[in-house]
């Protein structure tokens, strides 16, 4: 069982990433960076986990206990931080350095598993970036899906999909290209990432979810499909 990290200043855990662990250490004493951006270390060691390079990964969400007592507090908040080498630049959001990650309740030793997804980020990077999100293992089933880890999105297969996409630097620049001088509407914008075959990985399509919409709303959302033109 994971115990609560009293007695050191670094943050240790373990993510689950294609069936394999990886620790992960954040050490405040590290000198590269300032104490706000001691984040950073979450990134270049995700880098090196996945192999998807950090200058395209946006930011990371991770699911943990607003209050560290167990016996009072089960539920599971998400907390985002961004990336501050994947902004470009000339990008149009501006970065931001909360929250402090040393304000997370992350237990010693505590398991996540790491689920991904991509989108296009024309704010920040200009370029087909990663989005992470660090779910709590007792949130995903052994076998089958669940509202937070579709089982196919964590796919060895899907992942060099979407890694492979990510790395294409000139598929990259010949979409960035389109979409600055396509900027009018989310349709023209549609159309640019359906020619490219990318559009299709931005919104992972889960019975699951299809099934708790359903139940909750009497409906399930609209997944268009459409055929691949330009790869």
């Amino acid at each position: 069982m994971a115990k609560q990290n009293k007695n050191s200043d670094k943050i240790t855990f373990k993510v689950k990433h294609l069936d394999e662990y990886h620790e992960i250490v954040i050490d405040p004493n590290d000198d590269r960076y300032e104490s706000k951006h001691q984040r950073q270390q979450i990134f270049e060691q995700l880098e090196s986990i996945t192999g998807v390079p950090s200058r395209y990964t946006v930011d990371v969400l991770i699911h943990v206990l607003r209050n560290r007592n167990l016996s009072v507090d089960t539920v599971r908040y998400p907390w985002s931080f961004s990336n501050q080498k994947a902004y470009v630049p000339d990008s149009l959001a501006r970065y931001s350095a909360l929250p402090d990650f040393y304000d997370l309740n992350i237990f010693d030793g505590e398991r996540f598993y790491l689920i991904y997804d991509i989108s296009y980020s024309h704010d920040v990077s200009k370029h087909l970036s990663m989005h992470y999100t660090l779910v709590d293992e007792g949130a995903v089933p052994d076998e089958g899906c669940s509202l937070r880890a579709c089982q196919y999105q964590c796919s060895e297969s899907y992942f060099k999909r979407l890694k492979d996409l990510i790395c294409n630097n000139e598929m990259n620049a010949k979409i960035t290209q389109l979409v600055q001088t396509q900027m009018e509407s989310d349709w023209e914008l549609d159309t640019i990432f359906r020619e490219f075959n990318v559009k299709q990985h931005f919104s992972i399509k889960c019975d699951v979810v299809d099934r708790w919409s359903i139940a909750m709303n009497g409906h399930a959302r609209r997944h268009d499909l459409y055929l691949r033109t330009r790869g």
